[in-house]
């Protein structure tokens, strides 16, 4: 009973925590994404044969649609999948459990920051609630299981300060992370800087700081040799500085100013040193941008819930608050904060597309802490306590209980809120970005397929043969003799077949002809007037979104 008298509102936190992230878990998102479907079977074929889709015994990054994704994350899925099955659910359940554990290190984390339980428990409570954060540990998101090691390796890091020993523990979790999510590989490494900065002092004379070194350079290693080996995907592809200004842009500016496109004073003026400068500073000045955090969210519908930003109304005020608080505080501690917040985005700046809150989710984490600062500062003012710096021992007054009283009520209403939008109209609204449909699709091809002599599944949402081997639960070791991909660029390919199953568009005046076929397409591939008039067609079942749109339509040809 002390235990739970002490810390019964960090364990209301926690347990709101896990509603929010456990509730309807399988059904919201209403579909899976294809990462997800392949980090699912990856995990299934890892468990029935110990090797991944392709066949590779145990292995540190995954071939998959050949963008050579982490395999960590599939690793940790494993127990998941054996005791549920195949399914949405066993796939997201792991994603779920860290995004708690992420709000419980958060609380460890301020805890041993700034010394106040109070403050720690707010920061856990507006992680909690936190759209960026829910938005990414419901669904299987690497990133997210990144995230956490981060917060528990800092949290480590910081009690390594007196007890030396938990630097090994500190580095094995940044290690875990370098291996979870492609991001890490830069966040990590600035991350350790940063905070060997601030605390070099405390830090450099200790062996076992060599030590952790050792085991960081020991994770590196493993890196450099599937870097090294060919399986470097979206590292190479999707980074800012493979795009860079064509030659017919080249040519242009050349012609307006008259100057030779390869002299000195064309690479003065228009070099493509000034695009990265310009692109790179705007890229970063995104993830501080109150319309991006408050009003629009992520371009992607999957990142965001409709009407929505990334971040509560309320954190227009809190958040500048918190800065305010942890600058005139001047602590090492606030610095660690402040460290956090600036290199967080830089993954994401460093990435091919303009925003990519997913790319960018260690921002919450000091975004949380300075909501928290911010609100606990604010509170502390309006209980009478101006020059205590959020000490709140003093009495408050009529005024000041009113005026707490309204931040409660305004955080309830937004929380209410956001909750209406993720739980009740993103999944209606969102449905066709989240690839709802496929399971229905592969059920009715799974009842049917041994009767036709073909089954062709439209390739236009993407990776139809992964959600073929997911659903069908297709026997691991059966497809591993077959697995052939195709790729199409440089980090994204596919599977074109499986036993009597060809995936890939569908066009119907060619495709028509084919007899004893089934045909699963959208409905611009298979359209009624070129369906329902034709005896020799016969239109088995419409598949729609959760808002009506159609979505998949299924027909057979005699």
């Amino acid at each position: 009973m002390g235990i739970w008298k002490k810390y019964y509102l960090l364990g209301l936190v926690l347990l709101l925590a896990a509603i929010l992230r456990f509730w309807n878990l399988a059904g919201n998102p209403p579909g899976l994404t294809w990462d997800e479907a392949a980090l699912g079977y990856n995990a299934y074929s890892l468990l029935q044969t110990g090797r991944d889709e392709y066949g590779n015994l145990l292995p540190l990054n995954l071939k998959s649609f050949g963008d050579w994704k982490p395999a960590l994350y599939a690793y940790l899925d494993i127990p998941f999948v054996a005791a549920f099955g195949l399914n949405e659910l066993a796939v997201r359940l792991p994603s779920a459990i860290f995004g708690i554990l992420g709000v419980f290190g958060v609380f460890l984390l301020t805890q041993e920051l700034f010394k106040k339980k109070g403050l720690a428990i707010l920061a856990a409570f507006l992680l909690a609630i936190s759209p960026w954060h829910l938005q990414f540990s419901r669904p299987a998101f690497e990133a997210n299981v990144a995230l956490t090691f981060n917060i528990f390796a800092v949290y480590i890091f910081l009690k390594a300060l007196v007890n030396k020993k938990l630097l090994i523990i500190s580095a094995f979790l940044f290690g875990l992370s370098l291996i979870t999510y492609q991001a890490s590989k830069l966040f990590i490494p600035l991350v350790i800087s940063g905070l060997m900065i601030i605390y070099w002092n405390r830090v450099k004379e200790s062996k076992f700081a060599l030590y952790s070194l050792l085991i960081l350079f020991g994770f590196l290693l493993m890196i450099a040799f599937t870097f090294f080996s060919g399986q470097t995907g979206r590292l190479v592809a999707q980074n800012f500085f493979a795009y860079q200004r064509s030659v017919e842009q080249n040519e242009l500016i050349s012609k307006e100013d008259r100057l030779p496109s390869n002299g000195i004073r064309f690479n003065i003026l228009h070099g493509q040193w000034w695009e990265y400068i310009r692109g790179l500073t705007e890229r970063y000045l995104i993830y501080f941008s109150p319309k991006m955090l408050f009003v629009d969210g992520d371009y992607s519908q999957r990142h965001r819930v409709p009407d929505l930003g990334a971040l509560y109304y309320f954190s227009v005020i809190l958040i500048p608050l918190g800065i305010i608080y942890l600058i005139r505080l001047g602590s090492k501690e606030s610095r660690v904060v402040l460290t956090w917040l600036i290199l967080a985005p830089l993954p994401a700046v460093l990435s091919r597309d303009l925003i990519s809150i997913l790319r960018a989710l260690n921002l919450v984490v000091p975004f949380a802490i300075l909501e928290a600062t911010g609100l606990w500062w604010l509170i502390g003012w309006l209980r009478g306590n101006r020059g205590n710096k959020g000490n709140w021992a003093v009495p408050a007054g009529r005024q000041g209980n009113l005026g707490v009283g309204f931040i409660i009520i305004i955080i309830f209403i937004n929380f209410i809120i956001f909750i209406d939008r993720y739980f009740v109209h993103a999944p209606h609204e969102y449905s066709k970005y989240w690839l709802y449909g496929y399971r229905e699709v592969v059920n009715e091809v799974v009842s049917l397929k041994d009767i036709y002599h073909k089954v062709v599944i439209s390739d236009t949402y993407g990776q139809p043969y992964i959600y073929y081997l997911f659903y069908s639960k297709y026997p691991p070791d059966k497809f591993q003799k077959q697995a052939s991909l195709e790729q199409r660029t440089v980090d994204v390919g596919t599977v074109r077949n499986i036993d009597n199953i060809e995936f890939r568009h569908i066009f119907w005046p060619g495709d028509r002809g084919e007899k004893n076929t089934l045909f699963a397409g959208s409905l611009e591939e298979l359209p009624d007037k070129d369906i329902l008039p034709f005896k020799e067609f016969n239109l088995v079942k419409d598949i729609n979104f959760l808002n009506g749109e159609e979505a998949f339509r299924i027909v057979i040809t005699r």
